[in-house]
C-alpha cells in the first residue's frame, strides 16, 4: 500500500484535497494521511515514510517550503508536490529547484491532480520493478543466493520468499547472441498487458546470456512466459525458455532452477518453452551410442574417411529421430562421448586446430537434432581433411595419395575464400566463420589462410569486394552508394576511403575514367 501525506493548515481545503485523492483510488492502494501545517508534517513524514506528500506553502509554523528542504535532507525518493493560490513564478521556480516532483495551483483542479497523480503512480512503480530487477529487496537476494549456492539458507530471507511466493515457478531464459535491458524490458510488457501481479514476480540476470523469472502461477500470471517469449522474438531476440515444476516450499528454489535449466534442454526438439510437467508427460526413451558404431566413428576418423565419418553419425541421428523424444541427459551423454572422440581424434595433447570450446554448453546450444548433427558433422569432416593423429598411434593419417601440396590444410584455405566469394556482400567475420561455418580454432584458421594464400583473411575479403566494386562501377544504373552496399559496405564514407587506397582514386573518378576508356576503345 502505498502511503499519502496530505499537507494543508485549511481544513476545507483539506477535506477537499482527501476527497479528491480518495475518488482517484478506486483500487484502495492508498493510505491517506494527514496533518495541519510543517510541523506536523514532518513528524508524520519521519513516522510514516510516505511515497508522496502533496503540501501547501503559506502554513503557520512551518512553511511547505521549509518542509520540502527538510525532507530533501533525508531523503530523495519521497516525491513532493506543492500547492499554492499563488501564481507567483518565483514560488514554482523556488520549489522546483528544490526538489518538487511537481507544483499545483490552487484551487486544485480535478484533471490537474489526477496527472499528478498518475504520474507519482507510474513512477512508483518503476522504481519498485527496477529495485526487483537489480536484488535490491531481501526477496530477489534469497532467489539469487539459492540459484548461485545450492543448499543455502536462511531464515529471515525464506520467511519473507514464502510470504510474498506461497508458491511459485522458476522459468530460465537463455539468450543465443543478446539480451534486452531487463526494466525497459519489463517496461514494454506493461504497456502491453494488462493485470500482471508485480509483486509476485521476480527477474535476475545471473550471467550475460539468462534470465531467470521466478513467478507466483496466479490467474494473471498464467500467460507472462509467453508474453514475454513472443516480444522478445518481436523485438528481434532469440530466446528459449524451460519452466520448473510449481513449487511450495522456500528451500526448493535451488531444485527449481535445476529443473528449469534441464526442461531447456529440450528446446532441441524445437520448442520454444519448455515446460517440466509436460516432457514429464511424453515419458522421454533412453538412447545409448552403440559400440559397433562408436568403432566405427572411431575408425573412420582415424583412417580420415570423412564419408564413412559422416555417414556413421547419420545413422545415430536417424534412429533419434525416429523416437519421439529422447531424454535429456542420454542426449548430453551422447554429445560427450562424440566430442571426446573427436578430442582424442585430433590428439590429446590439444593441438587446438579443431574449435570444441562450445562442448561447455552441451546440447543447449542446439536448437534441433538436425543442429546437432550438422555440428558434428562438420567437425569430423574437418578432422579428416586435417589427417589427424590416429588414434591407434600410427601417427598423422593422410589421406590417399595426400602431398603437402594438395594436403587438407590447403582444401581448408580454399574453402575459406570460396565462402569469402560468395559472401562477400555480407557481414563476414573470421570469428564466425570458425564457430559456425568451419567449427575450427580462429587463431589456427587465421595462420593457416595467410600460408596457404599468401595474404591475411580481412585483406583478402577486402580485396574481393574492391574487385566486385569496380566492377559495378562500369554500370551507369548504379549509384555509388549502391556500389558500396552491394559490395558489402554499410557506410559509403568507408567505402570511398578504402576505394582510394585501393586504387588512388575514388569512385566516381574511377567511374570516370572507365567511362572514357571504353568511348576511347570504341
Amino acid at each position: 500500500m502505498l502511503k499519502v501525506l496530505v499537507v494543508e493548515d485549511e481544513l476545507y481545503a483539506r477535506e477537499s484535497l482527501v476527497k479528491l485523492v480518495r475518488e482517484y483510488d478506486v483500487d484502495g492502494q492508498f493510505l491517506i494521511l494527514q496533518a495541519v501545517n510543517g510541523e506536523e508534517g514532518e513528524l508524520v513524514y519521519h513516522r510514516e515514510k510516505p511515497a508522496l506528500v502533496l503540501t501547501d506553502i503559506r502554513m503557520p509554523k512551518m512553511d511547505g517550503l521549509e518542509l520540502l528542504t527538510r525532507i530533501r535532507e533525508k531523503d530523495s525518493a519521497t516525491q513532493v508536490v506543492i500547492l499554492s493560490a499563488y501564481s507567483d513564478f518565483e514560488y514554482a521556480r523556488t520549489a522546483l529547484s528544490n526538489g518538487a516532483a511537481d507544483y499545483l495551483l490552487k484551487p486544485i483542479e480535478k484533471e490537474a491532480l489526477y496527472d499528478c497523480l498518475d504520474k507519482f503512480v507510474k513512477r512508483n512503480r518503476s522504481e519498485r520493478k527496477e529495485a526487483l530487477i537489480v536484488g535490491r529487496d531481501i526477496v530477489t537476494k534469497f532467489i539469487g543466493n539459492s540459484i548461485r549456492n545450492p543448499g543455502y539458507t536462511s531464515f529471515v530471507e525464506e520467511k519473507m520468499f514464502a510470504t510474498v511466493f506461497p508458491e511459485y515457478q522458476v522459468t530460465v531464459i537463455r539468450f543465443h547472441d543478446k539480451k534486452p535491458d531487463a526494466p525497459d524490458f519489463l517496461s514494454e510488457i506493461e504497456k502491453m498487458y494488462e493485470g500482471i501481479s508485480w509483486e509476485q514476480v521476480r527477474l535476475l540476470s545471473p550471467d550475460f546470456e539468462s534470465w531467470v523469472l521466478v513467478i507466483c502461477p496466479m490467474p494473471e500470471n498464467f500467460f507472462l512466459q509467453r508474453r514475454m517469449r513472443n516480444l522478445l522474438f518481436e523485438q528481434g531476440y532469440d530466446a528459449k525458455m524451460g519452466v520448473s515444476f510449481v513449487h511450495k516450499e522456500a528451500g526448493s528454489v535451488g531444485n527449481a532452477y535445476q529443473e528449469a535449466w534441464e526442461a531447456l534442454k529440450y528446446k532441441i526438439y524445437g520448442e520454444n518453452i519448455c515446460f517440466a510437467d509436460k516432457i514429464k508427460s511424453v515419458k522421454p526413451d533412453v538412447y545409448y551410442l552403440e559400440q559397433e558404431k562408436e568403432d566405427m566413428l572411431r575408425e573412420a576418423l582415424r583412417d580420415g574417411n570423412a564419408k564413412k565419418a559422416c555417414a556413421c553419425i547419420r545413422s545415430v541421428f536417424e534412429e533419434l529421430c525416429g523416437m519421439e523424444m529422447v531424454k535429456a541427459e542420454c542426449l548430453e551423454l551422447l554429445y560427450t562421448r562424440l566430442i571426446t572422440l573427436f578430442l582424442q581424434a585430433i590428439g590429446e595433447n590439444g593441438q587446438g586446430d579443431i574449435s570444441l570450446h562450445s562442448n561447455q554448453a552441451g546440447i543447449l546450444r542446439f536448437d534441433s537434432l538436425e543442429e546437432m548433427e550438422h555440428f558434428l558433422g562438420c567437425i569430423s569432416r574437418n578432422i579428416c581433411r586435417m589427417g589427424a593423429p590416429g588414434l591407434s598411434g600410427k601417427g598423422k593419417g593422410k589421406l590417399p595419395e595426400q602431398t603437402e601440396d594438395n594436403s587438407g590444410r590447403k582444401d581448408i584455405a580454399e574453402m575459406m575464400a570460396s565462402y569469402v566469394r560468395q559472401h562477400y556482400n555480407k557481414d563476414i567475420s573470421l570469428r564466425e566463420l570458425a564457430e559456425k561455418e568451419l567449427f575450427m580454432n580462429q587463431d589456427y584458421l587465421s595462420h593457416l589462410f595467410a600460408e596457404k594464400k599468401g595474404i591475411g583473411f580481412a585483406a583478402y575479403v577486402k580485396q574481393v569486394r574492391m574487385e566486385r566494386a569496380r566492377e559495378l562501377l562500369v554500370h551507369e544504373e548504379y549509384s555509388v552508394t549502391e556500389v558500396a552496399t552491394m559490395s558489402g559496405y554499410n557506410d559509403t564514407s568507408q567505402f570511398i576511403r578504402f576505394f582510394k587506397q585501393e586504387t588512388g582514386m575514388t569512385p566516381k573518378k574511377y567511374r570516370v575514367e572507365m567511362w572514357e576508356r571504353k568511348k576511347k576503345d570504341g
